[in-house]
């Protein structure tokens, strides 16, 4: 299974359909909801309603739906994304692992993501074993991924030559995380950075489901244990541009190495500036 098959599913309607289970004052039974949201299609409700069972956000207590959350100021993402990201989420939809395989994209490898297209025959050229596809069979539920992933701050469009192609960038992902990763502290080592980040965001380096992914590839996907991705080098450059972050080498410590096309850096620690 994966989240993205469910072409319908789209994150929009799953965050308003949570969200109105959670802040309404009445009580509606599953079929009350599917004639207040799609009284013409079953299915768009199904679908929507059905990611919101498997992330386990919802519950039926006496035929009646409710929210399955504790109090929380989390944002609604932030609640989506942490449901996407638990270990038993992880166990049975092939999204977070398609994540991870879009987040060691290079850039060598852009142009084949295009929005037109098809990338079953890419997964499964990169990956090995049971993760080949991933669910991600037709266009379809390929643009629907790309829908989940700028939803979640992992991915944006690239438009190359009049056409269109899905570009891996976390981003907004980690700047959402640097005051909780950060907390009190003003600066991290780089390994701790990451790791304390793979907690929250497994398909990142150092993550569950990225380690998993990079068990699983080609040989020509491998990266160097001290070498960013190249989405990961490009978000903390954009941070850094954005004033957020700053990046230094400092002797005797453990460094990775940042990489894009037009810059090559080697880092041992990072600074939180603010928001």
């Amino acid at each position: 299974m994966n989240i993205a098959s469910k072409s319908t599913a789209t994150p929009n309607r799953v965050e308003m359909l949570l969200e109105f289970i959670k802040d309404t004052n009445k009580q509606y039974t599953k079929k009350e909801l599917q004639e207040l949201f799609s009284p013409q299609s079953d299915a768009v409700f199904k679908d929507n309603f059905s990611i919101l069972n498997s992330l386990q956000l919802i519950k039926i207590e006496d035929d009646i739906v409710r929210i399955n959350l504790e109090k929380s100021k989390l944002s609604t993402l932030e609640i989506i994304q942490k449901a996407i990201f638990d270990d038993d989420f992880v166990y049975k939809d092939n999204f977070v692992y398609s994540l991870a395989w879009l987040m060691i994209q290079d850039e060598n490898s852009i142009q084949k993501l295009d929005w037109q297209g098809q990338v079953n025959t890419l997964i499964m050229d990169d990956l090995l074993g049971n993760f080949s596809e991933l669910d991600l069979t037709s266009n379809p539920p390929w643009q629907n991924f790309y829908y989940w992933c700028n939803y979640l701050g992992f991915a944006t469009k690239s438009y190359i030559s009049k056409n269109t192609y899905v570009f891996p960038d976390p981003t907004e992902a980690i700047q959402r995380e640097l005051s909780s990763i950060f907390g009190k502290n003003k600066e991290l080592k780089i390994d701790n950075f990451f790791k304390l980040l793979a907690q929250k965001i497994p398909v990142l380096e150092y993550g569950s489901a990225r380690n998993k992914i990079m068990e699983n590839t080609r040989e020509g996907l491998s990266i160097a244990k001290n070498q960013l991705s190249f989405a990961t080098s490009l978000a903390l450059l954009r941070l850094e541009k954005r004033g957020l972050i700053v990046l230094t080498q400092k002797s005797d410590a453990t460094s990775m190495t940042i990489k894009t096309s037009t810059e090559d850096r080697i880092i041992s620690h990072i600074s939180y500036v603010g928001k």
